[in-house]
């Protein structure tokens, strides 16, 4: 009897596509559970494959290894949260409106505080790199223009160093915690929430504009 090369071919693979990305979308749903507990090298396909309950094989069958999974991963996060800032140049404060939803991202998804702090601070990858190009350099793009909007700014460098400034504002608490809560005794629920995103903007919103007006003089 001959066997049937297409079905050996595809034996213990999800033939519907449907069932393809639902498990697709259920290894990526678990890299993204377990990097929030844990940093990106502690984790392995095996830890991946038993939170989705998948094979293992199916990793590299989908995604190709590990860490083009994590590059999913990061695509879809950021498609999922870059879409909260589309309207922000209707708001009436839209910097504070970035301080407010940016804050969010970082406290709902401590796995893309682990991501920034162990590989893309200190190394040159692919997922580094997709990581760049899905946040930073998204930011890179938008946040200058909020600023000049709302601070009144007509030099675009000035802007764009000025979003710099604000983005390793809000960031730089999240990856200097050990610093953070161990030397200044400072909480994660006293960098979250609308009135630390309050103090923040104020600081920086009036300042720049205070420093616009009038110079410093040293």
């Amino acid at each position: 009897m001959e066997l049937d090369t297409n079905k050996k071919a595809t034996r213990g693979r999800p033939v519907c596509e449907l069932k393809q990305a639902e498990q697709k979308t259920k290894l990526i749903l678990a890299a993204k559970q377990l990097l929030n507990d844990k940093s990106y090298s502690q984790i392995t396909i095996r830890d991946i494959a038993s939170e989705a309950n998948i094979n293992s094989a199916m990793i590299k069958y989908y995604f190709g290894g590990k860490e083009s999974l994590f590059v999913a991963l990061i695509q879809s996060i950021a498609d999922a949260q870059f879409s909260q800032f589309e309207d922000l140049t209707a708001q009436a404060k839209p910097v504070y409106q970035f301080i407010l939803r940016f804050g969010e991202i970082l406290q709902t998804h401590p796995g893309f505080v682990h991501l920034l702090s162990e590989e893309v601070l200190n190394k040159t990858t692919p997922l580094t790199e997709a990581f760049m190009a899905s946040f930073p350099a998204r930011v890179s793009k938008f946040l200058p223009p909020l600023i000049q909007q709302e601070a009144g700014i007509a030099d675009g460098n000035k802007a764009k160093l000025a979003a710099f400034q604000l983005i390793t504002l809000i960031v730089s608490p999240y990856i200097l915690k050990t610093l953070r809560q161990q030397a200044w005794q400072i909480d994660d629920t006293e960098i979250q929430g609308e009135q630390w995103a309050k103090d923040l903007y104020q600081h920086f919103i009036y300042g720049l504009k205070e420093s616009d007006i009038n110079e410093v003089e040293f």
